[in-house]
């Protein structure tokens, strides 16, 4: 016998739109699960149909989950009381999977543009793996191509941001013998372009400070890089 609850998802006819906002969820899903490794599985749930509410996961291995397969109770007890409490997400819970391994836990309630909740993002984590496998999971592979293991420029302003990139490139650049001192700052413009910096906010004036040229420097080789782009 089905719960009121459950009753209640039953009659309600999805749209669209409520579909397409569930979709954008699932470059989530792949992200996130590319961030924790298979010591992770990560769920996205649709409430339209109960009976097969996964409709992505990733490291479903974890738990024997697939696409197709039907909703927890632990989800839908989460949706009861946000039905109370109006509060989107759960506190961090713990649950076991089949082969008894501990999983800290946390799930994230979707809604559609009126508010009605039509979904779930829930992420377990198996921390009952060693440590080591852990870590060795969360670590970047010889495989992986270099720039995938640059460090991150956490700046405090857009300011430090243009500063420090326009640096970090030009100490890359100089340091290479085989680009000639007359095509280093056009090398450096050409990275920085690139990477996105000039599309902030007075990124010309600060990449010029920067490598004490002009800002007329800095424009004509944007200008050329513009007119190589339109040429090719």
């Amino acid at each position: 016998m089905r719960s009121k609850l459950e009753q209640e998802y039953l009659n309600y006819h999805y749209t669209d739109e409520d579909r397409q906002t569930l979709t954008q969820y699932k470059v989530l899903v792949d992200a996130m699960g590319g961030l924790f490794g298979e010591t992770c599985e990560i769920v996205l749930h649709s409430f339209e149909d109960l009976n097969a509410s996964v409709i992505h996961i990733h490291n479903g291995a974890l738990t024997g989950r697939c696409i197709g397969s039907p909703v927890t109770d632990k989800a839908l007890q989460i949706l009861h009381e946000h039905e109370k409490s109006a509060i989107d997400h759960s506190d961090v819970y713990f649950t076991k999977n089949k082969n008894n391994h501990t999983m800290r836990s946390t799930s994230t309630i979707i809604k559609n543009s009126k508010g009605r909740p039509i979904g779930m993002l829930c992420i377990n984590l198996d921390i009952s793996v060693p440590l080591d496998k852990l870590l060795t999971s969360l670590m970047p592979h010889d495989v992986m191509p270099k720039a995938s293991h640059d460090a991150e420029n956490f700046a405090i302003d857009v300011d430090d941001l243009i500063v420090s990139q326009t640096l970090k490139v030009r100490e890359q650049i100089f340091a290479d013998s085989s680009i000639s001192l007359r095509q280093k700052i056009k090398e450096i413009v050409t990275i920085l372009n690139i990477q996105g910096i000039f599309k902030l906010r007075e990124a010309v004036i600060k990449v010029a400070e920067t490598l004490d040229v002009s800002r007329d420097v800095v424009y004509m080789h944007l200008r050329q890089l513009k007119k190589q782009e339109h040429d090719d």
